[in-house]
């Protein structure tokens, strides 16, 4: 359908990759005294401004549609709302994506809210309509989520604690609020899914190195190149934008790929918060 999220054009290969709003090309120092900085340059057509995506192994980003309605999972973000799962219409933002972590266990996950990291839950008493919610991570049965195959695309989502199934009021009156049920066999306990984004690692083909970031204001948050740590400061969220450029996100943090566009900063590459702007997005061509 029309509305739709773009599917992830970003796969395992070797990339050039550029900042949308400047146009200049991905590189990085190569040399300890500059900390193997991450910098953005014209184009050089040389290995330094090559990048291997490696993944995605470590976890995807999909977006879920209730099958009848065609709303999109999303969650309220404050407290007042009890964090509540809802759907809502397209909005292509990262409060209607669903990062999942890998667990090792087939057919079952977890679901991350790419927007704030919290996980998907429920309550489990009528007293509370089995409303589905977001909570900080737990490491029990409530927050982990069974598979069914449901069709091309398409799961019915298990609560594993309870075994009831995700489901949904179609509305107003009750917010379009999400809800566990017994299993109904219907399109309300369908979802569509679709993905949208990749966990990657993403090396620099001269060096070797891995992006990775600093994590501290002292260093601007700069980006650099480090030695493979196999840890999440050099995993990276990769998710399409709509307009066929892509934002990269620290799994570690959640910051955003950013550049300074001036001189007397170096074209300095940094991780920022969330802008939503061009100087956040950045254009993957594909090299082989």
């Amino acid at each position: 359908m029309s509305d739709l999220p773009p599917v992830l054009a970003v796969q395992n290969g070797n990339y050039t990759i550029r900042q949308k709003s400047s146009g200049r090309f991905l590189d990085a120092y190569e040399n300890a005294g500059n900390d193997f900085r991450l910098v953005t340059r014209p184009a050089q057509d040389n290995d330094t401004q090559v990048w291997e995506v490696v993944g995605p192994n470590q976890g995807v980003v999909w977006t879920l549609r209730q099958e009848s309605s065609g709303r999109f999972l999303d969650a309220h973000e404050n407290e007042a709302n009890d964090f509540r799962l809802v759907t809502r219409p397209a909005q292509n933002n990262d409060s209607q994506r669903w990062l999942l972590p890998p667990d090792g266990v087939s057919g079952e996950t977890r679901f991350q809210q790419l927007s704030n990291f919290r996980f998907m839950d429920a309550h489990e008493v009528a007293a509370e309509d089995f409303r589905l919610v977001t909570r900080p991570a737990q490491n029990n049965d409530t927050q982990r989520w069974l598979l069914d195959d449901a069709g091309p695309a398409r799961w019915r989502l298990r609560q594993k604690s309870s075994t009831r199934r995700m489901d949904a009021h179609e509305n107003a009156v009750n917010d379009f609020s999400v809800v566990t049920r017994p299993a109904q066999n219907n399109d309300t306990q369908v979802w569509i899914r679709q993905i949208v984004g990749s966990v990657l690692n993403i090396r620099q083909k001269s060096s070797g190195r891995f992006m990775d970031a600093h994590e501290d204001d002292n260093n601007d948050f700069a980006a650099v190149t480090r030695p493979a740590q196999n840890n999440d400061s050099q995993l990276w969220i990769v998710v399409a934008t709509g307009d066929g450029s892509h934002t990269m996100r620290q799994l570690r943090n959640g910051r955003f790929l950013d550049a300074h566009e001036l001189e007397a900063n170096d074209f300095g590459v940094v991780t920022r918060t969330a802008q939503d702007n061009d100087t956040q997005r950045w254009l993957f061509d594909f090299v082989g």
